[in-house]
């Protein structure tokens, strides 16, 4: 039985889907329609390979001129083709594209046509599921392959009934479909159902042979299901034998060898169930006779199909090798192209290390050249602050010589003279017209005196010998404070014993010389002098609110004031930095090691 089902699907594919002569052809569409029909015709008759050539012949023309509807008629013919030859997969992927194409036709009858071709390739895989001795046989798999089958059937009825309910063979070609997938799940009422549509819409289009036929499979699906329960499925057995014995007697008038054979086998076995001896005797020898029959008038059909797939066999082995030449030539061109590029990439990637060689010995010596720059430059500093150094080295030298002839010769010298003239001042008398000219000269000596004084404990920094750093900048600061020319702000912490007379006289003159460049250059109204001991150096910031300069162009310019600055900070194996731009001030912080004793 289901051999029978499965032969009556076969037939759906190339039938349903034969081209029609469409008006307004042009004259390459007539030639194509005429190659597909005699491809259709080649595929009902067995000629594989001829089928298969035309309709992929037609298939590619009709591809490079992008005419869907042509494609998509090919590839119905292609798909049956692999169909009746057992190719399904081949021929899932031929239904595939001819959707696919269908619907950039614009036909959505192709498309459901397509969907239904699928459904009956996804049949048949659940038919051999089911073949217990088929390499496939699975019945989880037959199942799932069914229910696509069923979801096909039934979406490509809906179409119909709804868009095209006059077009009674697709709809009968729907309903034996969803028939025969019923039959196949035991579901035998409502494949039926089914089976009778099937009988009437064949009956009102004429098609005779196939009604017969399907109401052979009635009676068959009827007796089918009293197998399943003898006992209460009773009144099934007597329209099983009914509609059997309707249909062996009109295939025996057709005649349908196949089909009255078939019917004549299910009556043995209904009659041999209603001991009816003699019934089920003379229909098993009937059954027999019809089958002698068969092979007899099918040994010729049997040949012509061995020869034709001998045949189809051979084309596809020519087929394969022109492929195969064709991917050999097109491998060898790809090898030729690989090769070429592979040249010219290797090529422009020598040329491109070249320029980057080239680049870089430049950017190299470039480099380089800066390098020797900057050590040049960096001796020329190193031997400046040498220099100044020394110069600074000397000039404190030459600064406490200068100070000490001051304060030991001339100050005593000035003292001896103050000792004189009190001497010579106790011995005039007061109405001397002279004292008072006296006095004024001993008023400007003592001035002198305090200037040299003072003099001298500038040039040795007095305050900072007698008293260290701090009480030092104190002084500075009330000094400058008393000029009136700018507010000092002195902020010092933890300082006490942070560093040896060396190092208290450098950051003196430091301040000094920062304090000097404040008022000479800041037009600054502030300033702030900040000492901090950290852990292991002492920072010392001075800040302004002047008119600020530009760093870069001040250390270019070389003064002598950065000089001092930089060379007296070398001298303390310290660092520091100048943060300072036009009219925003300016801060200078510098850093000097505590050395420990």
């Amino acid at each position: 039985m289901i051999k029978s089902v499965s032969r009556v699907l076969k037939c759906l594919v190339g039938l349903a889907f034969l081209p029609a002569v469409l008006l307004g052809q042009t004259e390459q569409e007539q030639e194509w329609t005429r190659l597909i029909k005699e491809a259709d015709d080649y595929s009902i008759g067995a000629k594989y390979d001829s089928a298969l050539l035309l309709s992929n012949q037609v298939a590619l023309a009709a591809e490079m001129e992008e005419n869907y509807e042509f494609m998509t008629r090919a590839y119905f013919v292609m798909a049956s083709v692999y169909y009746r030859i057992r190719k399904l997969d081949l021929a899932i992927d031929e239904y595939v594209k001819a959707k696919e194409t269908a619907r950039k036709w614009g036909n959505e009858s192709f498309v459901v046509r397509a969907d239904l071709g699928l459904g009956v390739v996804y049949h048949q895989f659940g038919f051999n599921a089911l073949d217990e001795s088929h390499p496939t046989y699975d019945t989880v798999q037959a199942v799932l392959y069914l229910d696509s089958a069923f979801k096909m059937f039934t979406m490509a009825q809906e179409y119909y009934m709804r868009n095209a309910p006059d077009n009674y063979l697709m709809l009968a070609y729907t309903a034996t479909n969803l028939a025969g997938n019923y039959y196949a799940r035991k579901e035998f009422i409502k494949s039926s159902v089914y089976r009778k549509e099937a009988i009437e819409l064949y009956e009102r289009v004429g098609e005779k042979s196939n009604a017969i036929s399907h109401t052979y499979f009635l009676g068959s699906t009827y007796l089918q299901h009293f197998k399943l329960d003898q006992k209460n499925h009773r009144p099934y057995l007597d329209s099983a034998k009914h509609f059997l014995l309707f249909s062996h007697v009109k295939s025996l008038d057709i005649p349908l060898t196949e089909v009255a054979r078939n019917a004549s086998k299910d009556l043995a076995f209904v009659h041999q169930y209603l001991n009816n001896t003699d019934s089920a005797l003379y229909y098993w020898n009937l059954s027999d006779s019809l089958l002698i029959e068969i092979y007899s008038s099918n040994y010729e059909d049997r040949v012509l199909e061995y020869r034709a797939q001998y045949e189809t066999a051979s084309a596809e082995l020519e087929a394969e090798q022109q492929r195969f030449r064709a991917l050999q030539q097109e491998r060898n061109k790809r090898i030729v192209l690989i090769i070429s590029i592979a040249v010219v990439i290797i090529f422009s990637i020598w040329l491109y290390i070249i320029d980057q060689k080239r680049k870089n010995i430049k950017a190299i010596a470039a480099k380089n050249e800066e390098l020797n720059k900057q050590r040049i430059d960096e001796l020329l500093q190193q031997q400046e602050i040498a220099s100044l150094q020394g110069i600074l080295e000397g000039q404190e030298q030459e600064r406490k010589r200068v100070a000490i002839d001051l304060h030991d010769r001339l100050g005593g010298i000035l003292s001896m003279v103050k000792l004189h003239f009190s001497a010579v001042e106790e011995k005039l008398p007061q109405d001397n017209p002279e004292k008072k000219k006296f006095l004024t000269a001993s008023e400007l000596l003592d001035l002198a005196a305090g200037e040299v004084r003072n003099i001298s404990h500038n040039l040795l920094s007095g305050v900072l010998a007698k008293f260290g750093l701090v009480p030092a900048l104190k002084d500075l600061a009330d000094r400058i404070n008393e000029s009136g020319e700018i507010k000092l702000h002195l902020i010092q912490h933890n300082l006490d014993n942070a560093l040896n007379g060396e190092q208290e006289l450098q950051l003196y003159r430091i301040v000094q010389e920062l304090i000097s460049n404040i008022l000479k250059h800041s037009e600054a109204k502030e300033a702030t002098i900040q000492l901090i001991r950290n852990e292991d150096s002492v920072n010392l910031i001075v800040e302004d609110d002047g008119k600020g300069f530009n760093p870069n162009e001040g250390i270019k310019g070389g003064g002598i004031g950065l000089s001092n600055l930089k060379a007296r900070v070398n001298k303390l194996n310290g660092n520091f930095h100048i943060d300072s731009g036009k009219g925003a001030g300016t801060s200078i912080s510098i850093d000097i090691p505590i050395i420990n004793d």
